[in-house]
């Protein structure tokens, strides 16, 4: 699986990295998570989060290849426009994406959840909560991102009593008007 990497170890003990698509408290809380993980499994993680956006988050996953780290644990900011250097990843070490997937890509596996069907489900409780309907308007940190991207369609499709489909893309510059 991706067994090319350099052995890039501390004290003997094999390094895996963490790498975030931002700096947010959600991440300080996650990385603590994963810190506690390493010590636990007795290997050495470095947690990267780029706060330059996704030419920091590439020049950090440059790195980690170069380093030969054994394993990468992304959450791609742009995973349409990373493909390439996830693949060059994957040819190297282990790599897997979590928050937000890169499908097209060649990890080993995503872990998160199904976004599309979170957004569903934020839309149904939108719906409950304003039965006899409303304005809603919804914040998404980057469209870009996978996760942002299928979380807002799904709210979207069931505020409109829509058919599933994790397919569908609404425009963001779009006002939508509905049940």
């Amino acid at each position: 699986v991706g067994g090319d990497a350099k052995n890039d170890t501390k004290e003997g003990k094999p390094r895996f990295a963490y790498v975030t698509n931002g700096v947010a408290s959600f991440w300080t809380i996650a990385s603590k998570g994963v810190i506690a993980a390493g010590n636990k499994l007795g290997v050495n993680t470095d947690v990267l989060m780029p706060a330059e956006g996704i030419a920091d988050q590439k020049r950090m996953i440059e790195d980690l290849i170069t380093r030969g780290v054994q394993g990468i644990a992304v959450s791609p900011i742009d995973a349409e426009n990373q493909v390439d250097l996830l693949n060059q990843a994957a040819e190297k070490t282990r790599l897997i994406t979590h928050d937000s997937d890169a499908p097209k890509a060649n990890r080993l596996v995503y872990i998160g959840m199904d976004n599309y069907t979170a957004g569903r489900m934020c839309g149904e409780l939108i719906r409950e909560a304003l039965p006899k309907g409303g304005k809603v308007m919804l914040f998404i940190g980057r469209l870009e991102q996978d996760n942002a991207r299928r979380r807002r369609q799904g709210v979207i499709d069931a505020l409109l009593g829509r058919s599933v489909d994790p397919s569908r893309f609404d425009p963001a510059d779009q006002v939508l008007e509905g049940r």
